[in-house]
Parts: C-alpha cells; structure tokens; sequence
C-alpha cells in the first residue's frame, strides 16, 4: 500500500481531555484575503428577500450600495455563470438554476442532519465511538455534523473540520460510491496528493473490493496513528448529493472481530434504514 503525504502530517490521536486534532480547513485570515468581486457577487446574490420573485439592477444597487455599473457587470457575469436569470422583456432578474440547487442541497442537509440526530447520538452513546456525517467538498471531506461517544481517546472533530479523501473511511466510503467515471474524474482531481499515480490507483482499486465484498471502507491507522475508522456512504435516488456516515474510536477497540462481526453489520443496517426512511 503506498504511503500517502497526508499520514506524514497527520495529528496523532489525543486523550479526550486533552484536545482536538488539527483542522484541515482553510484558514479564516483576516480581511485582507477577501476577494472583493467575490464578495460583490456575493452581496448581489444576498439582495434577494424571502417574496421577492425578481429583481433589477436598480433595486440590486439599493440594496447593496454598490454603484449600479458595477452592479451591471456582476449580474451579467452571474447570469452567464447560471446564478441569475434574466428577463429580456422586463429588464429584470431572478435567481438562475445553480443558485436554487446551492439552495435545495442547503435545505436537504439541514433536514438530513436534523433527522439523524438523535439516531446519531444513539448510535455514538451505545458504541462508545464517535460517529460523523460528512460530505465531499472539493480535495477533502467535509463533517456537516458530528456526535461523540465516550471513549477516553479519540480525535476530536466537529461541523466543518476537513480529513483527506484518499487515507479516511470517510474518503474511501465517498470514492466507492461514484460510478467508475466519476471516480476517473476525481482521481484526477486528487492527483497532487499521490507519490505515485499507479500505486495510489492500486490502493484505491483494493479499498474498493473491500467495500464490495464487505459493504464498508475502512482506516486502520492511515491518516491518524491511534484511530480507526469505518464508514458508509448514502444518497437520495437522484443523487444530488453523496452522504457518508462514519464511526471510529481509539485503534485498541477496533479489533477485526469487532469491525467485521459487530460494528459493520450494524453500521450498513443503519444505513439501510436511513436510505429506506421516508424522513430521508
């Protein structure tokens, strides 16, 4: 199995008193790291109230109290990005179709999260382990929510801490659900982070046959020396969006009968239920 940069850098596992594993996110920085038409576009985008069916420019300037060539510019760019729609006959604009999907995938993981909650923290409580829901975003996987356990050791993590993709259960989970072209594209996407192509396809491609023959990925120690992981992805049918539940604790309890025996089975039955919930 090739080693991987990711594991080089990777906080070791903390007693549970004594702190929290490094955060993988981008750094917050102070505002000189903002990108100004970045925040303009954002701006106009906020301008839109709950009732409002569309605007214009002129109530875009008002709101926003930014120069209406400005605004001229912004719309026409978002319009072309398919962020806005714009209406020839009344020189108007309303929200374009990437904006309302960034809106139903919004919606859906706050229902999503909403509804596992107290399946989650029952789960976290019986197991002892800590138990995370997460989702791809770019070159890492993303926890959208989190439930602790009550295990002494364990790597801390909570609503937007970022791990790797190619090292976690959380990762290995995502990349055997894709079918084998989205998975092509995304290897591609992940490229700078493998020593060597081959190899990291190989370890990608016997990650894969373990999730096909057991039904969960698995990471015993590749990103987090003291941690093991198991996790399993889940999606509505039209697969807007790719979930994946995971759950790990100190690498002492994770022993093989446990994980195979006990653990997965329960994991994949609860994924199940949650697939089949008419909640979901």
């Amino acid at each position: 199995m090739s080693k991987l940069p990711e594991k080089k850098r990777a906080p070791r596992a903390k007693v549970r008193q004594g702190g929290a594993g490094a955060d993988l996110s981008e750094d917050a920085g102070d505002e000189s790291q903002i990108i100004g038409a970045l925040a303009r576009g954002l701006q106009v985008l906020g301008a839109f109230h709950l009732g409002d069916s569309q605007l214009g420019n002129h109530e875009f300037a008002q709101r926003t109290g930014l120069p209406k060539a400005t605004v001229s510019r912004i719309t026409f760019t978002l319009a072309k990005g398919g962020f806005l729609s714009f209406d020839p006959r009344q020189r108007m604009y309303h929200l374009g179709p990437k904006a309302v999907n960034l809106g139903f995938i919004a919606r859906a993981d706050a229902d999503i999260r909403g509804n596992l909650r107290p399946m989650m923290q029952q789960f976290a409580n019986e197991t002892g382990l800590n138990v995370g829901l997460g989702v791809r975003d770019k070159d890492s996987m993303l926890y959208i929510d989190t439930w602790e356990g009550t295990a002494l050791v364990g790597l801390k993590v909570y609503p937007g801490f970022r791990i790797p993709i190619l090292t976690t259960a959380m990762g290995r989970a995502y990349l055997a659900a894709l079918t084998p072209g989205e998975l092509q594209i995304q290897l591609g996407e992940l490229a700078r982070q493998m020593i060597n192509d081959d190899q990291s396809r190989a370890m990608v491609d016997a990650q894969n046959e373990h999730f096909q023959r057991y039904g969960f990925a698995i990471s015993m120690g590749d990103w987090v020396d003291d941690i093991g992981t198991i996790a399993v992805p889940f999606s509505r049918p039209d697969r807007r969006q790719i979930y994946v539940i995971s759950v790990g604790g100190p690498i002492y309890r994770m022993t093989r009968s446990f994980i195979y025996d006990e653990l997965g089975p329960r994991l994949i039955a609860f994924r199940n239920s949650v697939e089949s919930s008419a909640r979901f």
